[in-house]
């Protein structure tokens, strides 16, 4: 299975405007030597709600995955980190611990700096000024994370991954 595989799709009641324009679609995707998830998307038409998440298809036992972020190569490293995992750049100072609010998401490691540079806003100073860095490869970092669902997937070869 190379292409998600749309499971189940309804139109909700929006948890944030109310209106029955909230868009859920559920799909399930292999993951190469990983086994499969369930993605769900949500999206609402009206107020632009949007709500992601990563569910495991399969069991899993509780991982840590760290990978040191040297090149250009490893910033464009896939990332699948899910719902219940936390985020650690040690380096960088930053911790991120999974939440209610806290969303699965696929992307890449440059991907994930972004994201926690824009979730530091516009006066965060050296903080921010530090992850610039790491995004453009002038600076090294690893990227640890800790998952007890398992799910979470770093796609590199120099990747660690150990039993949490």
């Amino acid at each position: 299975m190379n292409e998600p595989l749309l499971l189940h799709e309804e139109t909700l009641k929006c948890p944030v405007c109310g209106n029955e324009t909230y868009k859920v679609q559920l799909y399930l995707y292999e993951i190469p030597a990983e086994g499969k998830i369930l993605i769900m998307v949500g999206e609402c038409s009206s107020c632009g709600y949007r709500h992601r998440d990563v569910f495991p298809a399969e069991y899993k036992s509780p991982v840590r995955i760290e990978l040191k972020v040297e090149t250009e190569e490893d910033l464009e490293t896939f990332v699948f980190r899910s719902s219940s995992a936390d985020v650690e750049l040690p380096e960088l100072g930053i911790e991120v611990m999974a939440g209610a609010l806290y969303q699965g998401v696929i992307t890449t490691v440059r991907g994930l700096l972004e994201t926690f540079l824009t979730g530091l806003g516009s006066n965060c100073g050296q903080k921010c000024d530090e992850i610039k860095e790491a995004m453009e490869g002038k600076k090294k970092f690893t990227l640890i994370i800790k998952d007890p669902s398992g799910l979470s997937y770093v796609l590199n070869r120099k990747v660690a991954v150990t039993p949490l």
